[in-house]
Formats: C-alpha cells, sequence, structure tokens
C-alpha cells in the first residue's frame, strides 16, 4: 500500500508541473507563430518536434530535403534511396535527417516500413531504432523557398552538429530552369534564385551541398551557393534514377564520422561510380558525372569566364571571325538540351576560334583548381566538373528566368547578342556597353540536293556565306503497303563527305540497305550523342508492365571501328567491297522525358533490372499526305533477357523515302525535301529529287 500511495502521489506532483508548464510552452509558441506569420506570411507554420530532448553535438548533420515527385510515384527511385540508407549500421556521430513531400504516392511502406504521407509535409531521422516520424506540417510546397530553410533550421536547431551536409533530392533542369519539382502544387519548380533566398534564410552555413539532381553543376549554382557552403557536390549531366551511393558513403561516415567535407564528397561521388560498376548498369556509368567543387575557389572561375565571354562577344560584329568561333566550339561537352556547356572544353575549344590563350589559361586553371575530384563516364570524355548556361535560341521565358541568377554581364550579353527578340538587364548593359548583335541570316545554310549519274545516291551540296559548320545527317522511312502509310526508322550519322569546294561540301548518305534491328524489328533509332567513332543512339519502345501509357528509350551504344563515313573520301574499289561493320551495345532503359515538366527523368534501367519483362519496339508513322507524326505501331512483344542484341540487318525490297537533317553553327535545323527510292534488297533507285534552298 505504501508503494501504491507513493506511486500516485508522484503522478499527481507530474499532474500539477505538467498543468504549469503547458500553457506558458503553449503561450510561447503561440507568440512565436505570430511573429514568424507578421515578418512572412507564406512562410510554413512552424511546429514543436514530438521528441524534444536535449542530445549531444554529433559530428555531421546529413540532412535530406526528399521532394519525391513523379521520380517516386512512377520509379519508386526515392524508396529505393531509403532502403540503401535502411542498410546501413547507424550511430550517434551522425544525424541523417529527411523531409519528405511533393509526390502523389510513396512506395516505402512494404520495403522501408514507414507510411509516408502525401497529404503533409513529414520530418524523419534514422538511427539505431531505424526511421523515427519527428515532425508533421501542413501539406506545402517543397519548391517554395521557405520550405527548404525552415526544414534547414528545424534540423540544426534540434539535431546539433560539427558540420552540415545538405541533399536536395528531385528533378534537376540546369541554371535556366532550377531543381525541385513538386508534382503537388503545379509542377512547381525552384529557381536558383530561390534556393540562394532559402540557404539565406536559414542562417545555417552548409559544410557540403550535395543536388542529388540532374545537370545542376554549373557555375551559376556554385555562384548561388557560395556565400552559404564551403563544397559543392553535383552532376553535369542527367543524373541516373538510383542517384548516389547511399549506402556505401553513409556507412563510411558512420564508420569515420571525422571525416572532413573535401574526403566526404570525394567518397560519394567514387562510390556511386563504384555502384553502377558493379550493378552492371553499363549505360548510367558511361554518362555518369559527379564532381565535388571547392566553392571558395569559384570566384576566380567566375573572373575567368567573365573574360572568356567578353572576348566572344568581342567576335560578334566581324561575321567570319565568329564563324570561325562557333564552328571551332560546335563540339563542346555538352548536356542534355545542350545548353549546359562545360566550360573548360569550351575555353579549350574556344583558343582555336579566336580566343587568346592567356584567356583559355586562366579559365582552364581556375576550372582545374575548383574542381576537387571529377568522375566522368567514356560517353563524357571532356567533362571537367562545371558547366555554364549557353543557348543561340532560348525563349524569352527561359532567358528571363536565367537573367535572375546570373551574375556574368558578359554572359548575358552574349545571349542578347544571339536572341533577336531578348534584350539583357540594365544592369549588364552598364558594365558591357552597347551589345553588338549578330545578323543571323549571315550563317543561314543553304543547300540543294541531286543524284549522282545511275541514281543510286541522294546527294546534298550545302553552303553558306560564312563557313559551313554544324552537322548532318540522313533520316529513312519505309513504305508499308497493307496500311499505306510511312514508317519513320529514324536517322543515322553515317554520311559520307564527297568534296568540299569553295566553301560547298557535298554530302552523300552512306546507306548499304541495312538497319539496326532486334530479331528482325526494324528499330526507330535517334542520335544522343557522338563521341569519336562511338554514337549513342535511342530507340523507341514501350514495356507495358512497367507502363503500358509511357514510351521510353532504348539506349544503343553503336561503333564504327573504322569511323563514321563524314570524312573526305577516295572511293577505291578495296573501299567498296569492304564490309562496313557497325557493333551494337546494349546501354539501358530510359524514361524520356517528363511530359509534365519538360524535364529530364531520371529513372532509368539496366537489362538486369528488366530481365523477363516484355519490351514492344515502337515505329512512329506517318500518313500518305503528311509529313507530321500521327501515331505509333507496336511490334510483337519480345522478351528481355542476355540473349537479345541489336544488328544490322537488311531491309526488306520495298518502297522508301530519304531526307537530309542539317543543322548551322547556331543549333538551328534544316530539311530537305523527302526523295522517294525503291530497295531490292542489294541497290537503290532514287527518284529525282525536287530542287530546295
Amino acid at each position: 500500500m505504501k508503494r501504491i500511495s507513493k506511486i500516485l502521489s508522484l503522478i499527481l506532483s507530474l499532474c500539477i508541473i505538467s498543468s504549469l508548464t503547458l500553457p506558458l510552452a503553449y503561450a510561447a509558441n503561440e507568440k512565436k507563430n505570430e511573429t514568424t506569420q507578421t515578418e512572412e506570411t507564406d512562410a510554413t507554420q512552424e511546429k514543436a518536434s514530438p521528441s524534444e530532448i536535449s542530445r549531444a553535438q554529433a559530428e555531421w548533420d546529413v540532412m535530406v530535403y526528399l521532394c519525391g515527385t513523379d521520380l517516386e510515384s512512377e520509379g519508386e527511385m526515392a524508396t529505393t534511396n531509403l532502403e540503401m540508407i535502411k542498410n546501413t549500421i547507424p550511430n550517434d556521430s551522425v544525424n541523417v535527417l529527411i523531409q519528405t513531400g511533393g509526390t502523389k504516392k510513396w512506395h516505402a511502406k512494404e520495403t522501408v516500413g514507414i507510411d509516408i504521407a502525401t497529404d503533409k509535409l513529414q520530418r524523419w531521422s534514422y538511427g539505431e531504432g531505424g526511421f523515427n516520424l519527428e515532425e508533421e506540417l501542413d501539406n506545402a510546397s517543397m519548391a517554395k523557398y521557405t520550405t527548404l530553410s525552415d526544414f534547414i533550421t528545424w534540423g540544426e536547431k534540434n539535431f546539433p552538429a560539427k558540420k552540415h551536409l545538405l541533399i536536395i533530392w528531385d528533378h534537376g533542369g540546369g541554371s535556366s530552369t532550377g531543381l525541385v519539382v513538386d508534382e503537388l502544387h503545379d509542377k512547381a519548380i525552384m529557381s536558383l534564385e530561390g534556393l540562394e533566398r532559402a540557404l539565406k534564410k536559414s542562417g545555417v552555413h552548409l559544410d557540403l551541398f550535395m543536388t542529388d539532381a540532374c545537370l545542376m553543376a554549373s557555375l551559376e549554382t556554385a555562384q548561388a551557393i557560395q556565400p552559404y557552403a564551403d563544397y559543392l557536390i553535383a552532376s553535369e549531366e542527367v543524373l541516373p534514377g538510383y542517384g548516389s551511393n547511399y549506402e556505401e558513403w553513409l556507412q563510411s561516415l558512420y564508420d569515420e564520422p571525422e571525416s572532413d567535407a573535401p574526403r566526404l564528397g570525394s567518397n560519394i561521388c567514387n562510390s556511386t561510380e563504384i555502384m553502377y560498376a558493379e550493378k552492371g548498369d553499363d549505360g548510367s556509368l558511361k554518362g555518369l558525372t559527379f564532381s565535388v567543387i571547392d566553392l571558395s575557389k569559384i570566384a576566380p572561375v567566375a573572373e575567368a569566364f567573365e573574360s572568356y565571354m567578353k572576348e566572344v562577344v568581342s567576335l560578334v560584329p566581324d561575321p567570319v571571325a565568329f564563324g570561325q568561333y562557333l564552328n571551332a566550339v560546335s563540339k563542346t561537352d555538352r548536356y542534355q538540351e545542350r545548353n549546359m556547356w562545360d566550360i573548360y572544353d569550351l575555353a579549350r575549344r574556344g583558343q582555336k576560334g579566336g580566343i587568346s590563350k592567356n584567356t583559355v589559361k586562366k579559365l582552364e586553371n581556375a576550372v582545374d583548381a575548383a574542381v576537387l575530384t571529377r568522375v566522368r563516364g567514356s560517353y563524357h570524355p571532356y567533362a571537367h566538373g562545371l558547366s555554364a548556361f549557353i543557348t543561340y535560341n532560348g525563349t524569352t521565358d527561359k532567358l528571363d528566368r536565367f537573367a535572375r541568377t546570373c551574375k556574368n554581364p558578359w554572359q548575358l550579353a552574349f545571349l542578347d547578342a544571339v536572341s533577336l527578340k531578348w534584350d539583357a538587364p540594365e544592369w549588364a548593359c552598364e558594365v558591357t556597353g552597347e551589345i553588338p548583335q549578330l545578323k543571323p541570316e549571315l550563317y543561314t545554310v543553304k543547300f540543294e540536293t541531286e543524284n549522282n549519274n545511275d541514281n543510286s545516291q541522294h546527294l546534298v551540296h550545302i553552303n553558306s556565306g560564312i563557313d559551313s559548320g554544324g552537322s548532318i545527317c540522313y533520316e529513312i522511312q519505309s513504305f508499308d503497303e497493307e496500311y499505306q502509310e510511312w514508317h519513320d526508322l529514324g536517322q543515322s550519322e553515317d554520311v559520307k563527305l564527297l568534296s568540299y569546294n569553295d566553301n560547298d561540301l557535298t554530302y552523300t548518305a552512306d546507306f548499304t540497305g541495312k538497319w539496326p534491328a532486334i530479331n528482325d524489328q526494324f528499330l526507330h533509332v535517334t542520335t544522343k550523342d557522338v563521341q569519336g567513332h562511338t554514337v549513342l543512339m535511342q530507340a523507341t519502345v514501350r514495356l507495358p508492365e512497367i507502363n503500358p501509357n509511357k514510351l521510353m528509350k532504348l539506349r544503343i551504344q553503336a561503333e564504327y571501328p573504322e569511323g563514321l563515313s563524314n570524312q573526305i573520301e577516295e572511293e577505291t574499289e578495296a573501299d567498296e567491297d569492304e564490309d562496313h561493320v557497325v557493333l551494337y551495345q546494349f546501354a539501358g532503359l530510359w524514361d524520356g522525358y517528363d511530359s509534365s515538366t519538360g524535364l529530364s527523368d531520371r529513372n532509368t534501367y539496366s537489362i538486369l533490372d528488366l530481365a523477363g519483362l516484355q519490351m514492344e519496339v515502337c515505329t512512329p508513322i506517318y500518313s500518305n499526305y503528311l509529313n507530321k507524326i500521327g501515331d505509333m505501331r507496336y511490334n510483337a512483344p519480345m522478351t528481355l533477357d542476355f540473349d537479345i542484341d541489336v544488328k544490322d540487318t537488311v531491309l526488306p525490297a520495298g518502297n522508301y523515302r530519304m531526307r537530309y537533317s542539317i543543322n548551322d553553327m547556331l543549333d538551328r535545323t534544316y530539311t530537305t525535301e523527302f526523295v522517294n527510292f525503291t530497295w531490292d534488297g542489294s541497290k537503290a533507285v532514287f527518284d529525282p529529287p525536287v530542287k530546295t534552298s
């Protein structure tokens, strides 16, 4: 009885204390919320953490801003990374904090064991007890800068640590677009300007900032975050769907918590490269770029890039000089939509186009000093870890958005010079003075077509007022007699440069009557990238078991052992008899673009991931009267396995048509008229072409 009496007395005392302290805490929180709303009405309301306990200072805070978007709802990619985190053995030297939101559906309940809400923002910790829900907030856009800043502030306040790593997980679209797309809030996207505001408002200085997102290893990103972070980890190219190797690098941080930011950054980059190699995901491995950038060294890079762009702008008034520059840099390593350029490679090539050696070396040396760790696959042999936004034909909306972030007046002057309908902001003009205007008509490619004497080849003559740079490919379509429609087989880079005379280039398609096929099903192939003898192709396919409503891209690496034919040829009997062998290799599958945002999808798959699934080869079709795409034909399904192979296969005899597609030095595309031809299985005979120019 005495024991029970003591317990009752203790409970009564605790109740009295609680009744006194709870109103005081409630009043304090109410006052704080009123103050916050007065200062900024759109800020996310702060709520008390359910696990308000005194914590010892950890070595690292790892804060993951996990905006799931369609990458999670359709591809379960965020869940995959949560599984990787779950596979680590944690300790109290590292705080792992995660904010979830921004997607229509989470898949983590079965595989990770946590039920993530779609109608709320949630904050989780991960430790020895697994994942723990720390806090729930009203739903708000993850693309809003205040949502991000509140998460950073909350993490630093409630989970103290000596060093801080912030990871932004989601889509990325490069410097002009930004990153973080919220699927629940009209596909809102956070601009670099918004990111900068978020970091400033948080008041937390980061040792390491990482974008687990595409296309964000740019000078513009680095400049935006430089005042608020010491190092940046990011990718110049589209980042594969698995992102970084969380299991490997996080475990190494648990085991070696005294690691500084450069060492941790290096571990993240290198372990990610190892992960794709071990998965056998050859396509992702060869396309991977990841770099660690010392933000204390960004100011010299920015200064050198300003000097470089100033010299480029000075070339614009001279059409010949500027044409030579455009031609010299036309093969620069560029990413996805080709408006993010590797600045080291740009400088290196720019020297051959009239940029002074001192300016080039200054920029190269500055990039080398700033980029501490660099991972680059064979698809990007000239990637050096830092890109910048440059476009010849950007929309006014895209350029306006970029101008709000860009800090380089000469970069804006260049965009003004090449854009007829866009003007640089006043502040930039005050620095650069009068901006020269490009005359695009001087760089317009002119062309005409004809057949050779026996009509076995279809030729195109290309010329322009300036040097005829750019690129050329040919496109093929076959006629289906049953449906009376044209089936688009896509394009080939394999053309011969027959002659070059007085600025006139004569090309012919190196058409052998063969086309890439799987099990005799001919592919619709387009070119994604060309590096030396290697062409990275994409073929349109559908995997009904993954998504019956979405077309995917089968990535294929084509290796031309003798090189592409677009060089001056001296025809000989030996050349004619020599087999033109192309070696093909699967490089995985890719979801393509998110149609609602226009951003690159990160959902990539290796053949190992998809073994046993059914795949349908898809062929775009054109009516007999229209040149534009009208529909899609789906071929008989085939099972994906390791025996499946792409081979050059002889096209069946029938009626076909061909045209050339030409890109000029300003990234403008021209197409010749289609010319019909017959193929008898061994020889092509072309109809006389319509004269075009």
